[in-house]
């Protein structure tokens, strides 16, 4: 390794030292050029006479037709000949050009064209060279001053919305607002637990305000033999028939004449003339028919109605659910099955299915309260009447299977409000009269709302059904305040019975059962 470092030292001292010499060569050759052309110019200088200029230029001048100028013959190079001696070589007989890449010093040419007076002529500007390269970027300055704030710029886009800062203390208690307005009833919860078992209250005093017939019960037990009579006259003995009396054409079963209240009736197991009549016989419902159906409606519950006192008015009014702030009006029954209908508005919320029309007026309760609003469909006019005592919310319907406290109706004797008392639970029908809209007679019928499913009026008469909806198994005057004996089947389907009512129109039933809209003739006593 030391032999190849010695080696490579030794070269490259060679080198330079043959450089050096080369250099030394080159000067030593240009000076002794320069001293030949100077002896040139002084041999010139001094042969030439006054007015030697005019002579001069024309022999530095264009040598040939076409030559270029003086400027541009000084700019023109050519290849080194190989006749030419070192880097001069003859143009022609008279003139010679330089050729030479030596360096000279800038005092020697400058020395030298001083002393030729004229000979070393400047040429025009040339062209300008090409740019030359990029420099080194210089070092960064230091900041100036701060310049003048400018105006104020538009608004920018709003950005992104950060993220939800700590919670805040909070603020102080407003004011108590004002009670808003009662809203629509929801859905009903799931049935509660059994309750336990309450104490047994104290025995109350007998009401006779109302005396029903009992039912009739069943044959007793033959009695013992009475004592022997005396004998009687002779002649033909004949057997002596026993007329049992019975109050009722039918027997009675079940539910059917199941009487409520029994501590507070009073038995009359052979009542005679007492100054009752039987009610006609042709007001008593015997049966029910098989029902037409009217239309299919998307809805369990819900009201269909007609107007009563015009039978030319074939208009048909729908109100859809047990609750809303609205009924459908349709033009006929042709417009029924065509879904088509304008809507009426109401000044409040309707509760239950037990609506009615009657003279061109809507009668229906007010949702959560116990007050009957009577409604004109004309023009949108309404009055109010409050049912003291009636039981209007928290579930405790008058009728459970269609979700109803109050069910207004509509027969040959007028305008009727069932509902069921807030004191003993049982059906109490009130006589309105429809032109003061006030309560004419509360009429206790001592049947127990437990027992009904639904019910309706007909001819002065209060028919109500079995919890099923499926027979009718209490019917009770209400102008004379008695039980009557009337009970038969209604349907034979189990479907939900939102709505049943009597029509004084056709004198017929009028159900909505889980969404069908269903007629029933009826069929009285004749």
């Amino acid at each position: 390794m030391q032999g190849d470092g010695g080696r490579a030292l030794r070269c490259g001292l060679a080198a330079v030292g043959l450089l050096s010499a080369l250099s030394a060569a080159g000067t030593l050759f240009l000076l002794g050029q320069w001293r030949e052309l100077s002896a040139a110019l002084r041999e010139l200088e001094a042969a030439r006479p006054q007015g030697a200029d005019s002579i001069l230029r024309p022999l530095l001048g264009p040598t040939a037709p076409g030559a270029a100028t003086p400027g541009a013959a000084r700019h023109k190079r050519s290849h080194r000949g190989a006749g030419a001696r070192g880097h001069v070589r003859a143009e022609n007989d008279e003139l010679l050009m330089m050729m030479t890449y030596s360096m000279v010093p800038v005092r020697v040419m400058v020395d030298l064209c001083n002393s030729t007076k004229g000979i070393c002529l400047t040429g025009p500007p040339g062209s300008p060279g090409p740019p030359g390269l990029d420099g080194l970027p210089g070092y960064n300055g230091s900041d100036g001053i701060p310049g003048i704030p400018g105006p104020k710029g538009e608004p920018g886009v709003n950005g992104r919305r950060g993220k939800i800062g700590p919670k805040g203390d909070p603020g102080e208690k407003g004011e108590k607002g004002d009670p808003g307005e009662l809203g629509s009833p929801g859905k009903d919860g799931m049935p509660g637990g059994k309750g336990s078992r309450g104490a047994k209250g104290d025995k109350g005093d007998a009401n006779n305000d109302v005396i029903s017939d009992g039912a009739k019960g069943e044959p007793g037990p033959p009695g013992p033999p009475g004592p022997q009579g005396p004998p009687g006259p002779p002649g033909k003995r004949k057997a002596k028939s026993q007329v049992q009396e019975n109050m009722y054409s039918s027997k009675c079963t079940g539910e059917t004449c199941a009487i409520p209240n029994d501590d507070t009736l009073v038995e009359k197991a052979h009542e005679k003339t007492n100054g009752y009549h039987q009610k006609k016989a042709e007001c008593i419902i015997k049966s029910i028919g098989s029902p037409t159906e009217m239309g299919k409606i998307q809805q369990t519950f819900g009201t269909w109605m007609r107007e009563p006192a015009n039978r030319s008015d074939e208009r048909i009014w729908l109100t859809m659910h047990f609750s809303g702030n609205f009924i459908k009006e349709y033009e006929n029954a042709n417009a029924l099955l065509n879904d088509s209908y304008r809507i009426i508005n109401l000044p409040g919320i309707f509760y239950g299915c037990g609506h009615v029309i009657y003279n061109n007026c809507l009668y229906y309760q007010k949702g959560g309260t116990s007050i009957i609003v009577k409604f004109e469909l004309n023009t949108a006019s309404f009055r109010t009447l409050t049912i003291g005592n009636a039981l209007h919310d928290g579930r405790h319907y008058l009728f459970s299977n269609s979700k109803t406290y109050f069910n207004v109706a509509v027969d040959e004797k007028g305008l009727w409000i069932i509902y069921a008392s807030s004191i003993d639970e049982n059906i109490i029908v009130a006589h309105i009269d429809e032109e003061t809209f006030s309560v004419v007679q509360h009429i206790n019928t001592t049947y127990p709302k437990s027992k009904a499913g639904n019910a309706f009026i007909a001819c002065g008469a209060l028919y109500v059904t079995d919890t099923k909806d499926m027979r009718v198994t209490f019917a009770f005057d209400l102008l004379r305040e008695k039980q009557i004996d009337a009970s038969f089947d209604l349907r034979s389907a189990q479907s939900v019975l939102a709505m049943l009512s009597y029509s004084l129109r056709d004198r017929d039933l009028y159900t909505w059962e889980n969404g069908y809209l269903m007629q029933y003739p009826v069929h009285f006593d004749s």
